[in-house]
């Protein structure tokens, strides 16, 4: 039986959610490690690995944490696997079909696709939604107890309120064609053979020993 793990990465935890090999997709909740999302995947569904795999992160992080993130993916033992990365954004895009703004509360920014953003402000977010207000969407996402200010500045374009670990379960339900990339693996490397320069540095290393050993016998 085959099986798709959906993941978000953020402020807040790690959301967790399945889909079936027959369609059907199901949100796990919501973690504090990467390790205990992995886990609860892996427990609520069969025994062979996921065929899929799915980490949604905020389209503002940044390329060093997304890169830890990845590297905690494979210590929780999907090393060596590829991963479909999706922003946040992204995903709101396949699930709405319009051009989305993400307000995000957590960290204080207006996202739009492809992965553009900006600080937040309501002057700046009148200008982007007056763009082509007909086929935008606003959306709010954020702890509950950081967002209600940014819910009353965007109250005029009823903002669609986006829980992050629900993310998970949308990015499984909606899928898309993304570049895939691979999970470091834990693994030992194997050892490399010495490049052309370094057997070059060793044979003259020898033949100074050489001549250094012969002149002292010399003098000797």
């Amino acid at each position: 039986m085959t099986w798709s793990l959906g993941l978000t990465v953020g402020p807040g935890g790690f959301g967790s959610a399945i889909r079936s090999e027959y369609g059907e997709v199901h949100l796990l909740g919501v973690f504090p490690t990467i390790t205990r999302a992995v886990n609860a995947g892996s427990l609520a569904a069969p025994d062979e690995p996921p065929e899929k795999i799915v980490l949604v992160h905020p389209a503002g992080i940044h390329a060093n944490e997304l890169g830890r993130h990845l590297g905690n993916l494979a210590i929780a033992g999907l090393d060596g696997q590829d991963i479909e990365l999706r922003s946040d954004v992204e995903v709101l895009v396949a699930v709405t079909g319009n051009r989305v703004l993400l307000i995000d509360a957590d960290l204080d920014l207006i996202a739009g696709h492809p992965g553009k953003t900006a600080a937040f402000d309501p002057d700046r977010l009148a200008e982007l939604v007056a763009r082509d207000p007909f086929s935008t969407t606003v959306a709010l996402t954020g702890h509950p107890e950081v967002r209600d200010r940014y819910h009353v500045a965007a109250r005029d374009y009823a903002p669609m309120l986006v829980e992050r670990p629900a993310l998970a379960a949308l990015a499984l339900g909606h899928p898309t064609t993304s570049a895939l990339v691979s999970t470091p693996r834990t693994a030992t490397p194997h050892l490399r053979s010495p490049s052309r320069a370094q057997r070059y540095f060793f044979i003259v290393m020898v033949a100074l020993v050489i001549l250094v050993a012969l002149w002292v016998v010399l003098v000797l």
